[in-house]
């Protein structure tokens, strides 16, 4: 695929960049969103099977590029403050003690999982910010 005259992508500023990132923030939250056993099946049809840190590197990659969309006021402050808080929480997931929650079968037993998909619902209920549905 050819890029347009003048896109830069590591410009992200660029409007192009931008509608990639917000959608890429949406799709990764929805994905945390998602029941226990569509988590797994996404992780095997991306092809990580049993990676389910796969999930928080997703959030993590997208969230590490908010802060200049912030700065030049092109994302919603919410939806960044609780992309955030999502982050956050899987961080404090992380860890040889806390191993366990990073198995496929923890998606549907650990309460931490619960937690995280009722943030990242809690995200996909937001009002949005440009006046739409």
């Amino acid at each position: 695929m050819s890029q347009a005259a003048g896109y830069d992508p590591d410009d992200l500023l660029h409007p192009a960049r931008v509608i990639s990132v917000l959608c890429g923030l949406t799709r990764v939250v929805a994905r945390l969103a998602l029941a226990p056993d569509d988590q797994r099946e996404y992780l095997r049809r991306a092809g990580v099977g049993g990676s389910v840190d796969e999930l928080a590197l997703q959030l993590e990659a997208v969230v590490a590029l908010l802060e200049p969309l912030e700065e030049a006021e092109l994302v919603d402050p919410a939806q960044a403050e609780l992309a955030r808080r999502i982050d956050q929480m899987l961080d404090l997931m992380s860890g040889a003690d806390k191993a366990y929650l990073w198995e496929p079968e923890a998606l549907s037993t650990a309460p931490e999982w619960v937690e995280v998909r009722a943030l990242a619902k809690e995200f996909l209920f937001l009002p949005d910010p440009f006046g739409g549905t």
